[in-house]
């Protein structure tokens, strides 16, 4: 007599699950992206997404944190140097070079999910707006210091500057779903980068 047996769960990259199911929500969004989208992209099934990850909403934080990590850091990096001049180059270059290649997903995540999602996935839309909201804070507080160190002309307004720059970089995130030419966005983000530039001083006068 054959004895049937349950067979083990087949293993897999964690890390490589949780990338694939970033893919997912990231050109989907979370309404969109459904647990079958999910588990067939992360090459798991749905026990195996349950035991690892949890439910969708966790697996969709897990892949937020993942997200923030690894889009994040050329932004941190660029807004950490200490001159405000080669701050402001380096976000809106960065950006643009970003949304140019082939090798990552168009578009933001974090706009995606603050804008398409609905009223059951309230904490889903309250978490993106709560992390948008860090986000042009970091720039608010940047362009503030940048003044208190005197590397702003004295009219400088950092408000209006901060809500100008991230109406640029989310523009330039949103354009880049269509597919523009990469000089195209390069340029954006060059005029973006000249226009922000005459409320800095000069590095002679400072």
């Amino acid at each position: 007599m054959v004895r049937l047996t349950c067979g083990r769960p087949k293993s897999f990259d964690r890390e490589v699950a949780l990338e694939r199911a970033l893919d997912v929500f990231w050109t989907q969004g979370y309404d969109g992206a459904s647990l079958k989208d999910l588990t067939q992209a992360m090459g798991i099934n749905k026990p195996s997404m349950y035991a690892t990850f949890g439910n969708k909403e966790q697996l969709y934080f897990q892949a937020v944190e993942m997200y923030k990590n690894r889009e994040g850091a050329p932004f941190l990096s660029a807004l950490g140097q200490p001159q405000i001049r080669d701050v402001i180059e380096a976000i809106f270059s960065r950006t643009a070079e970003a949304k140019c290649s082939n090798e990552k997903n168009k578009g933001c995540l974090m706009i995606q999910s603050s804008l398409a999602c609905s009223d059951d996935s309230s904490v889903v839309k309250t978490s993106a707006l709560k992390m948008r909201s860090e986000f042009i804070q970091l720039i608010q507080n940047r362009f503030t210091k940048a003044a208190n160190d005197g590397q702003l002309i004295k009219n400088a307004d950092t408000q209006v500057m901060t809500h100008y720059a991230v109406s640029i970089l989310d523009g330039l995130q949103i354009h880049s779903i269509d597919n523009p030419p990469p000089e195209m966005l390069e340029s954006v983000a060059k005029i973006a980068t000249e226009h922000l530039l005459q409320f800095c001083i000069p590095l002679t006068s400072q």
